[in-house]
């Protein structure tokens, strides 16, 4: 499907200075206001195995596989049954109830700067004992040092002003030896955004992995639920957005990844002993 010149210049809005505050201050809270019932409670990208392998899922998340399975491909690389967990930028919380329900830590803590999407998870995840949510922002973490083993953050940096004070910030909440796993793309496509912080952190890189055909094959196969979402949910005038935001088929953010202009890494960073 070809886009519109309408369509075209909503998506560059969509990846301009403006539409940064607007996504992280508006956006979010309007999509809690759109999906009341707590139909899309993941926003992510999604993973699909290459070779065609899967996790097993209970019936109700199965219509969520692929964004499941980018949870569960990013904290897997850490032990975290029994820890401490920090979720930076937990969204409308579906991640975070999967990888406390699942994976087990003993307290899975979901932090995000939008109190909406803050107040939506609270409400709707009220009755899992391990997990927990607070508004804060990624840049002051409202923690003591050296409080959690495992940090958590998907789809998320991009949104931050200063990912030099982030990363400082989840270095001081970690407990030494603890695990920072970070899946993320640059937001304009500029990738020295997001090395030259990682590499003044105080982090040590374990891991780097480049999983774009994972989260291309995950969008391709994903396309058309998403669309349906997108026209479910969102009144007309904001489908342009929605459709980026979703990343469907033909979107702008599709076509990066397509492309090779966005790569979609996924690390684990270790603070040393």
């Amino acid at each position: 499907m070809r886009r519109s010149t309408f369509e075209k210049a909503g998506a560059t809005f969509f990846y301009s200075a403006i539409a940064d505050f607007f996504f992280v201050n508006t956006w979010y809270s309007l999509v809690s206001k759109l999906d009341k019932n707590g139909e899309e409670t993941f926003l992510n990208y999604g993973f699909a195995d290459l070779d065609g392998a899967k996790i097993e899922l209970a019936p109700e998340l199965e219509v969520h596989r692929y964004a499941v399975q980018l949870y569960h491909h990013v904290v897997s690389r850490a032990a975290v049954r029994g820890k401490n967990v920090l979720e930076i930028g937990c969204g409308r919380g579906g991640g975070a109830s999967y990888v406390a329900q699942t994976l087990q830590p003993r307290r899975y803590v979901g932090l995000d700067v939008n109190r909406t999407a803050i107040a939506f998870d609270r409400r709707f995840y009220r009755n899992q004992k391990n997990l927990e949510f607070i508004a804060g922002d990624a840049h002051a973490l409202p923690f003591a040092d050296g409080v959690f083993d495992v940090a958590v953050n998907v789809e998320s940096c991009h949104h931050y002003r200063d990912l030099d004070t982030f990363l400082a910030e989840v270095h001081r909440v970690l407990v030494p030896g603890g695990t920072f796993l970070m899946a993320c793309f640059p937001r304009k496509n500029e990738m020295s955004l997001l090395r030259e912080p990682l590499r003044r952190s105080r982090f040590e890189c374990v891991l780097e992995e480049d999983i774009t055909s994972n989260v291309m094959r995950a969008l391709e196969t994903d396309s058309a639920r998403r669309e349906a979402a997108v026209r479910r949910l969102c009144p007309a005038p904001l489908r342009t957005f929605g459709r980026e935001f979703a990343g469907v088929r033909d979107s702008e953010l599709y076509e990066s990844f397509a492309s090779g202009k966005r790569p979609y890494l996924n690390f684990v960073l270790q603070k040393s002993t």
